[in-house]
C-alpha cells in the first residue's frame, strides 16, 4: 500500500477502563476482562479509493473513537498433563467525528475464538519437559468495515507446536527447541 503522512495531525490521547474477573475452582478456571476505551484524537490509516503505482492509498488522519470488546476464557484441567483452554474476543469500535463518523476504524478484528489442547509429554530421550499444543482458530466474517475495504470472510486454521529443553552443554542453562506448524491443513 502508498501511505500519505499529515503534519497537522494533534496527540494522541485516551481514556480507558478495563477490568478483569477471575474465577478458578478445583480443576477449571475461568475469566471475563471487559474494556472499554474512548479517544479524543485516534491516529489510523484511512483507506482511500486513490492507487499510486497500483498501490491503494491510505491517509493519516484522526477522529474521536469509541472501542469497547473484551475476551472470554474457560479452562480445564482435564489431567495434572492434559489441559483444554477456550478463548473468544471481540473488539467494538465506531468512530464518533470526522469524514469517516459512524464506521468502525480500520483493520478492526473480527470476533474471533481459540480452542487449544495441551499435552505435557515429560522427559522423552534427549528432550526435557517436552510439550505438545494444538489449537483451533476461528474467526468470524469481518463485516464491519470502512468503505473502500472489502468485507473479509471468515476462517478456521489448525495450528501445532513442539516445546522442549535440550540439555546441550549445561544442565543448569537449557536451550529451548521449538517447532511450530500453522495452519496445517492449508485452509484459506
Amino acid at each position: 500500500r502508498y501511505e500519505r503522512g499529515n503534519l497537522n495531525l494533534d496527540s494522541e490521547s485516551s481514556y480507558q477502563l478495563d477490568t478483569e474477573v477471575r474465577i478458578e475452582h478445583n480443576k477449571s478456571n475461568f475469566s471475563i476482562s471487559p474494556f472499554v476505551n474512548f479517544f479524543n484524537n485516534y491516529i489510523y490509516l484511512n483507506p482511500t479509493s486513490d492507487y499510486v503505482e497500483a498501490l491503494q492509498v491510505y491517509e493519516y488522519t484522526q477522529s474521536k473513537v469509541f472501542r469497547t470488546g473484551g475476551e472470554l476464557n474457560f479452562g480445564y484441567n482435564i489431567t495434572s498433563a492434559f489441559t483444554v483452554d477456550a478463548t473468544a474476543e471481540y473488539v467494538f469500535s465506531r468512530q464518533t467525528s470526522g469524514p469517516k463518523e459512524g464506521f468502525t476504524i480500520p483493520f478492526s478484528p473480527p470476533l474471533t475464538g481459540t480452542l487449544t489442547t495441551n499435552y505435557q509429554l515429560g522427559n522423552f530421550g534427549f528432550l526435557n519437559d517436552l510439550n505438545l499444543t494444538v489449537d483451533m482458530r476461528i474467526a468470524a466474517a469481518q463485516n464491519e468495515i470502512v468503505p473502500p475495504e472489502e468485507i473479509t470472510a471468515g476462517y478456521h486454521v489448525f495450528n501445532l507446536s513442539m516445546r522442549s529443553k535440550l540439555d546441550l552443554f549445561n544442565k543448569d542453562k537449557a536451550a529451548l527447541l521449538r517447532i511450530k506448524l500453522n495452519n496445517i491443513f492449508n485452509s484459506e
